[in-house]
């Protein structure tokens, strides 16, 4: 039986990380010998800002990393997108915390629950407005504009407010300025040119799992992430899949029987539990995935073989405390951030 889901996304059923080049790591992760600990937030729902566990944080949902170390946060409830400094400084970058779609600068903008968060080479932060139907942008100084979306639930391709989603959810940005969209109510795959031009990179629209050409097909994706070969890799939350799409558009299921469950093996003989959250490394050894019903942070490798990180006899023994594991980032380091949900808590996991 999957987690529920934050209640917005239980409408939506109802209804209907960066894209920075990282240094290249040669050594894979070991998921036995990492260690978990809490970056920020103190576990009870706020919006203070402070170091570390003096901050608090309402059920985020995505944390992106930039060049120079710092990590960004998409808080849910609050309606805010947060900013933690490399020693653990909390702050607020854009959001007044009411509920809306004003674009301004830092406050005087508004978001209606923001889910996604990805940052480019040049800190600005894109942020998928779940419940606005937009996608927003940040500059590094805190000023909030619209890329892309009408603002009305739907599926049209073109340009800036010419275009619509339906509940975007992840959202991941390459080296050239391409913003990437897991369209979660569309159950499709967009992509925005840097000048704003939205077309459908993949999907049918229809809810599936299938991956011929003529009729690729999702269910309900949530999370999206690029590696430094331009392939995406995507959180595929209603079929309990982590799939991928190649360069040149050719899609395929990296894992997952698409049966709920927790079990580690390759391919099609591993299985989740609605997965929400998805980001690469730049070598090419790690794909982790955060398993949302499971309170687990998966790791698989290019082979498609699934592990679970920090259940090892050398992990540390708070990496049971995951509660709701939604949106994963890695760093040039190689450190994952687990934008942990359920605790309203940002977690490290380290090598």
């Amino acid at each position: 039986m999957k987690k529920n889901l934050p209640l917005l996304l239980i409408a939506v059923l109802f209804i209907t990380s960066c894209g920075k080049e990282l240094e290249f790591r040669t050594k894979p992760v070991d998921p036995n010998a990492v260690s978990i600990s809490t970056l920020a937030g103190n576990g009870s729902q706020g919006s203070t800002n402070g170091t570390g566990t003096f901050a608090s944080f309402y059920q985020p949902t995505g944390v992106a990393t930039d060049t120079a170390g710092n990590i960004y946060v998409a808080d849910l409830r609050n309606n805010l997108v947060r900013k933690i400094s490399p020693a653990g400084v909390v702050s607020t970058l854009a959001g007044s915390g009411l509920q809306g779609a004003a674009n301004g600068t830092a406050i005087n903008a508004s978001f209606n629950q923001p889910t996604g968060i990805a940052v480019d080479a040049a800190g600005n932060v894109f942020i998928a407005d779940n419940g606005n139907h937009l996608i927003r942008e940040v500059s590094p100084t805190g000023n909030v504009t619209t890329l892309a979306g009408s603002g009305i639930p739907g599926s049209a391709n073109g340009t800036g407010t010419a275009a619509s989603f339906n509940f975007p959810q992840g959202i991941a940005v390459d080296p050239s300025g391409n913003v990437y969209v897991a369209d979660y109510g569309n159950n499709l795959i967009r992509k925005i040119s840097p000048e704003g031009a939205v077309t459908t990179l993949a999907g049918s629209g229809e809810a599936g799992a299938g991956n011929s050409p003529d009729t690729v097909t999702f269910n309900k994706p949530i999370g999206v992430g690029l590696d430094v070969a331009g392939n995406i890799y995507v959180a595929d939350y209603g079929n309990n899949m982590v799939r991928k799409i190649t360069p040149s558009g050719i899609v395929t299921t990296l894992a997952g029987s698409g049966i709920s469950g927790s079990t580690n093996g390759t391919g099609a003989a591993a299985s989740f539990n609605g997965i929400t959250g998805v980001a690469a490394d730049a070598s090419g050894n790690d794909v982790y995935v955060a398993d949302y019903g499971n309170n687990l942070v998966r790791l698989i490798s290019p082979a498609g073989a699934v592990t679970t990180l920090g259940t090892g006899a050398g992990a540390s023994a708070k990496s049971i405390l995951f509660s709701g594991p939604y949106g994963v980032a890695v760093d040039s380091a190689g450190n994952i951030y687990v934008a942990n949900y359920g605790n309203s808590t940002i977690e490290k996991v380290g090598k």
